[in-house]
């Protein structure tokens, strides 16, 4: 019985250090992260550079944070992280080390704050991919080791359904809840899922903003149709939507169609 329980120890023992060496230090063979938002808990060493990736689809926003969730505060004692790098699938790396071409913001220091000022030791940023692939995704780790948690969200807004057939039009609505002034791309596509148009879009922090498919705005060809999408800067949940078609026979009578972001947050 002693026997069989030292031996239950040690392979329950070894499950552990499995889990907390998980992350890859090799650029060439990073470790994949679901942007689905959900939390992966792991073990930092002290001065060490791990290598993430993420598979992004076109014109999709990405947040991808690093948080010490224990110990978040500024202290030499447990991790604090560098600036995170994002490297496009075409970015050119000799030995994990060049230059990027993804334009990337840093907005740690906004709603959810996870570092600002001396408070706080998390790092978050955000990015759009302009093009579908793997994203490589890395940080350093210039304090002490411990425990950490990491994720990725898609915070991408869509629209299933636009809609010009006489006599009706879109509206698309932008409110920004957070306390960071929020930029982005209204990328409007047809049936098939081809690019129409794009059009940039700025929000204040708690303004709003709109677009319209009509003569005055985007223009939108008559009788066409199709989907749209929002790509942003802003952390996750930054930017609530709302789509309305109006029709412009008789009493007009707006309706409602979703414009928001997919899965759990």
């Amino acid at each position: 019985m002693l026997v069989r329980l030292t031996l239950a120890l040690l392979a329950l023992g070894s499950g552990f250090s499995t889990l907390a060496v998980a992350e890859s230090t090799d650029c060439l063979f990073p470790v994949l992260i679901v942007s689905d938002g959900r939390l992966t808990q792991s073990t930092f060493p002290q001065n060490a550079s791990f290598w993430y990736a993420i598979y992004t689809q076109a014109n999709h926003s990405y947040s991808v944070e690093f948080v010490p969730a224990a110990d978040n505060y500024l202290s030499p004692v447990h991790p604090v992280f560098s600036t995170i790098g994002i490297f496009a699938p075409a970015d050119s790396l000799q030995g994990c080390r060049g230059t990027s071409s993804v334009a990337v913001t840093q907005n740690s220091g906004y709603a959810p704050v996870i570092l600002a000022g001396t408070n706080g030791a998390g790092r978050r940023v955000s990015f759009t991919a302009q093009s579908a692939g793997l994203y490589l995704v890395t940080t350093t780790n210039v304090a002490a080791t411990g425990s950490y948690t990491f994720r990725a969200v898609d915070t991408t807004l869509f629209s299933p359904r636009w809609t010009t057939s006489d006599p009706k039009d879109v509206q698309w609505g932008f409110f920004n809840p957070s306390d960071m002034p929020v930029s982005g791309t209204l990328t409007i596509l047809d049936p098939n899922g081809f690019v129409l148009l794009t059009a940039p879009v700025s929000i204040p922090p708690g303004g709003r903003a709109t677009h319209f498919t009509g003569s005055s705005d985007l223009n939108l060809p008559r009788n066409a149709s199709g989907s749209a999408l929002f790509s942003h800067n802003g952390p996750p949940d930054a930017i609530l939507g709302d789509a309305l078609v109006v029709s412009w026979t008789g009493t007009p009578s707006p309706y409602s169609v979703k414009f928001e972001t997919l899965g759990p947050r």
